[in-house]
């Protein structure tokens, strides 16, 4: 209720942006098209496979991020969402303030074509600069690699082929590029593939991470010479989870990526990461940073606290954390069973699953194989009040409390969610805009 654009929704005007909780951007974009919000504020999300389209687009100084005047392609695709498909033969476009160059610094783009290639093929023109990276790799330490994000990304790919394959001179997108650079990369790869002990399944589960990260992460493991239970995380409710999660991210920064960045903020992510896997709300962590800075003398304006927060959950929560730890964790298992200890591999739950959907307990998992979002797994989460629900258990704890839901305090946007998506009974235009839902 305390947000500051909420009351704008009851007059019709929403909002929309990139980090908002999936299940309110589904049904502001569900009362947008059937007219019940008239007018939608965006960022550039519009351009990013979000399918809505409107009959007028205004538009001042388009930005695609922070202070990055967005690209001309960028700009026809946004402009393509004026006019609705089988409404209307045609929308409208309109730019303001086109001639001030502060806004438009490259002035209103012109509209013609544009190619579209893969990153590899971007990434292959370089040709020097990407034999270098591969002939260097092993020899980088991990803290040296954010300078190199989108080679590392590539040399990640091709070494996890060259791994699966044997050899990347098969593969159809080198007959795009010179078979002489071609050879030469095959060969630098392999002369990689030569200091890797790691398996290739390994290689290609996870082959946006690189497997010289991953090699040099388990030479690390092999070398530790303390508890081996220290290296492994803890239960999010136990007391040193926090302290042992804060562990593994530094770890992951010194040998396998520079994920977590920068080092004064890992106390900060760990703590977010935590209450995500615990399964609190997106209001709950937003309330926790809010105590927690007034708790430490500082004022941060509650707008930028909010952006910064649901940033973190969306980049660190949902992105950098599923994908790293869950490479920690493999890897980790490998040496486990290298040393005998392979009674200490839990299989209870996958590790990316629980970060990527924010979710700690079988009930939570249940609820969101059965459909429904974190939103609405989480407040629904609260009143089953049991942790070990399988799926079919959650569906029936449902259909015995459908006709009570709407004593339960839960939004009506939720409610309206659990029945379309686990009971398929569809309601006819609840006023999820009223107070019920805020």
């Amino acid at each position: 209720e305390s947000y500051q654009l909420a009351p704008f929704a009851r007059k019709g005007v929403a909002f929309h942006y990139g980090n908002m909780p999936s299940l309110l951007r589904e049904e502001i974009e569900r009362l947008f098209r059937k007219g019940k919000i008239r007018f939608l504020v965006c960022t550039s999300t519009l351009i990013e496979g979000v399918n809505l389209s409107c009959r007028t687009i205004v538009v001042r100084g388009p930005r695609k991020g922070k202070g990055k005047p967005m690209e001309p392609h960028d700009f026809w695709n946004l402009a393509g969402r004026a006019g609705r498909w089988g409404d209307e033969f045609q929308g409208n476009i309109v730019c303001v303030d086109p001639d001030d160059p502060i806004a438009w610094p490259n002035g209103v783009p012109e509209r013609r074509r544009y190619p579209i290639e893969r990153e590899t093929d971007g990434v292959f023109r370089s040709n020097q600069e990407l034999l270098e990276f591969i002939r260097s790799r092993w020899d980088r330490g991990a803290g040296e690699l954010n300078e190199f994000a989108q080679l590392e990304q590539v040399c990640a790919y091709l070494l996890a082929l060259h791994l699966r394959e044997g050899s990347i001179l098969e593969a159809p997108f080198t007959k795009r590029h010179d078979p002489i650079f071609i050879s030469a990369v095959n060969a630098q790869l392999a002369h990689l593939v030569s200091h890797l002990s790691i398996p290739a399944s390994l290689a290609s589960r996870h082959s946006g991470v690189s497997s010289v990260g991953m090699q040099k992460l388990l030479n690390y493991f092999r070398s530790y010479e303390g508890d081996i239970e220290d290296l492994l995380p803890a239960p999010p409710e136990s007391g040193d989870a926090y302290k042992r999660l804060m562990r593994i991210m530094e770890t992951i920064n010194e040998h396998l990526y520079p994920a977590f960045l920068p080092k004064t903020l890992i106390p900060l992510h760990t703590l977010v990461v935590l209450e995500w896997l615990k399964g609190y709300s997106l209001a709950a962590i937003i309330r926790a940073r809010i105590a927690y800075n007034r708790r430490h003398g500082r004022t941060v304006p509650l707008p930028k606290l909010i952006r910064n927060t649901m940033e973190l959950i969306e980049q660190t929560a949902r992105f950098r954390a599923p994908k790293f730890v869950s490479a920690y964790m493999e890897v980790l298992k490998l040496h486990l069973r290298e040393i005998g200890r392979s009674d200490l591999i839990s299989n209870e739950m996958d590790v990316g699953l629980a970060l990527e959907f924010g979710v700690s307990t079988q009930t939570l998992v249940s609820l969101i194989e059965l459909g429904l979002s974190r939103m609405a797994a989480v407040e629904l989460h609260e009143k089953i009040a049991l942790d070990d629900l399988d799926r079919d258990q959650a569906r029936k704890w449902i259909e015995d409390h459908n006709e009570r839901f709407e004593g339960m305090d839960l939004p009506a946007v939720i409610v309206n969610e659990i029945r379309r998506k686990v009971l398929s009974i569809h309601s006819e235009d609840t006023q999820t805009t009223g107070t019920n839902s805020q």
